[in-house]
């Protein structure tokens, strides 16, 4: 197939036509063939079927001969001397031996016999079977005699009344010598066989009284009834050589006459005459070839010369202005003129491809330099970002550092509200407590001015006193000892008196200062608590913001990544672009070489 996928459209021609003309032809003579082996088979079956007939008619009349012998002796088995009788017949019907067997065991032949003592012929087969036979002649199996080893047939009739049988011996040399004469052709021989499948005759002495079988499956006895009663020849393997046969059947006996016909020999007009059918046909086709060769080489001259011209137009460095001759109304010519015309096509294709090439080409080569430009920005640009989110991981650092600090000064910033509020709330408790040592002081004072009011009233009746004393004068010495002492002590409280209340005096002047000094106190402290409460609020203040901060950071750091790695991407695939922009510059650099390859008109 690839040598013939190959080869021109004249050799395929060639041999497709051949191919056809050899298949024809060769299909003729296998139907030719098979007609003249069935014609010749036909006229074998009928021949061999007229000379098999013959023959059995031949062997059929030899049997009848011998049984009308023998029954023409039955009426002279009950005579007195049947023995002229019997040897009558012996010399009339070419048997060997005569004789008549009686039922009381009496025997008697044609001639002297060497009998055994005791033979009993009503246990001979032949007996026996002309006695089942009841008056109809029989012929006994064949069997060779042990004296000649010629075989021997017996032919035997039982005497009315079943009280005697006649029967004759017979050698079968004369059946033997017609079954050898049947020869017509030298590979053809005939024997005979019995229904029960023995070889009666047979032009090989060793197979005779041996199963037919032996010589072939198909003369099994099951297969022997059917093969008589066939019209045609059948094929059958005999002794290794394949032979056609014709079974026939002998009148009088259960034999066959089997004539085998070597087929070659047979069949060999029908293999002459197909050996001549395909010598003819190989000539047939080598003059067809040949005639249909010649005819093509001048009927595709043209052709030829159209593929020339085809040849020199494509091999002609592209030149597409070339037009190949269409003059002329065959389909030659119409080829040509489409060639023309798809010619003028791909001109004028070629000639818009090379207009779009080359503004392929050069806008490839902006491509390629705006790619170029663009990958180094974007590279600059990813360095950028880079940096840019270095700065922001430090930004991100620092501003949890500051978030950290804002929440650690917020915690120190509440710690110092509880502390100033508890401060003031002491220095309240101190001013209270101040206020109340004032008003107790102030009381110390009344008290002070009683006892000093008490030690005037006691000195001036201590002094009166005194004075009734003197007036009284001895009597009332002890008393004015006692008014003097009571006086002096009078005097000591009034001047302890004065004394405490200038001292109480001074105490409620320092307790008033130290009052209004922790009074103002207490208005610093709640100012200062106010205004750590204030500073408190501004560090939490100052502390949401800078975790607000913190997570804004932390997400602008995120969309720094993000945009980092878009970055990183948009560059690989600005590389990639300028790659394929380098490889468009360069496809379209050989797409304009060429289409410059191609000439145009």
């Amino acid at each position: 197939m690839k040598y013939f996928r190959s080869a021109s459209l004249r050799a395929r021609l060639v041999a497709t036509t051949a191919g056809l003309v050899l298949a024809g032809l060769a299909g003729l003579t296998v139907v030719n063939a098979i007609g003249a082996r069935t014609e010749a088979l036909q006229q074998l079956g009928t021949q061999s079927s007229a000379l098999a007939r013959a023959h059995a008619a031949d062997i059929g009349g030899w049997v009848a001969q011998h049984q009308q012998v023998v029954s023409s002796m039955a009426g002279s088995a009950a005579a007195a001397d049947p023995l002229p009788a019997l040897q009558q017949a012996e010399a009339a019907g070419g048997f060997d031996t005569t004789y008549v067997g009686h039922a009381d065991r009496r025997i008697l032949f044609s001639k002297p016999q060497d009998l055994p003592p005791g033979y009993d012929p009503t246990a001979r087969p032949w007996y026996q079977q002309a006695t089942a036979a009841a008056g109809r002649p029989v012929l006994t199996a064949p069997y060779l005699d042990a004296a000649t080893k010629k075989l021997v047939v017996t032919f035997a009739q039982a005497v009315t009344g079943g009280q005697a049988v006649v029967a004759g011996d017979v050698f079968m040399d004369g059946v033997v010598r017609v079954v050898g004469s049947i020869r017509p052709t030298p590979g053809t021989g005939a024997f005979i066989v019995s229904r029960t499948g023995q070889v009666v005759v047979h032009e090989d002495a060793a197979r005779v009284l041996k199963p037919a079988a032996e010589l072939s499956a198909g003369l099994a006895p099951e297969a022997l009834a059917s093969l008589a009663g066939q019209d045609g020849l059948a094929e059958l393997e005999i002794a290794g050589q394949a032979r056609l046969v014709r079974a026939e059947p002998i009148a009088g006996t259960d034999w066959l006459l089997v004539l085998a016909l070597d087929r070659d020999e047979a069949l060999a007009g029908a293999s002459a005459a197909l050996w001549r059918s395909v010598t003819a046909s190989l000539v047939v086709t080598v003059l067809a070839v040949l005639l249909l060769a010649w005819t093509l080489g001048r009927q595709l001259r043209r052709l030829q010369a159209l593929e020339h011209a085809m040849a020199e137009a494509a091999s002609g460095d592209g030149d597409l202005s070339r037009r190949l001759p269409s003059d002329g109304g065959d389909e030659l010519a119409s080829i040509a003129r489409h060639f023309n015309a798809f010619v003028a096509k791909i001109e004028l294709a070629v000639r818009q491809i090379r207009d779009a090439s080359d503004s392929v080409h050069v806008a490839a080569g902006e491509i390629a330099g705006g790619n170029a430009d663009l990958s180094a920005r974007t590279e600059q640009t990813a360095a950028s970002l880079q940096r840019a989110a270095s700065a922001m991981q430090q930004i991100t650092g620092t501003g949890r550092e500051s978030a950290d600090s804002a929440r650690v000064a917020h915690d120190l910033a509440t710690r110092a509200a509880e502390v100033a509020a508890r401060g003031g709330v002491v220095v309240q408790r101190v001013v209270t407590t101040m206020d109340e040592i004032n008003q107790a002081s102030h009381r110390i004072a009344d008290i002070t001015g009683v006892i000093d009011g008490i030690a005037f009233q006691t000195n001036i009746l201590a002094l009166n006193a005194a004075v009734e004393a003197a007036r009284a004068g001895e009597e009332g010495r002890g008393f004015a000892v006692v008014a003097s002492e009571v006086r002096a002590l009078a005097q000591r409280s009034a001047a302890a008196a004065r004394e405490i209340k200038g001292l109480i005096g001074a105490s409620v002047d320092k307790v008033e200062n130290g009052a209004a000094l922790v009074a103002e106190a207490g208005r610093t402290m709640e100012e200062l608590v106010a205004g750590v409460q204030r500073v408190n609020d501004t560090i939490g203040e100052i502390t949401a913001a800078a975790a607000a901060q913190h997570e804004e950071i932390v997400q602008a750091d995120a969309a720094v990544g993000e945009l980092d790695r878009a970055t990183q991407q948009n560059a690989a695939l600005v590389e990639q672009s300028a790659a394929a922009a380098q490889s468009l510059h360069e496809q379209a650099e050989r797409l304009a070489g060429v289409v410059r390859g191609f000439r145009l008109g």
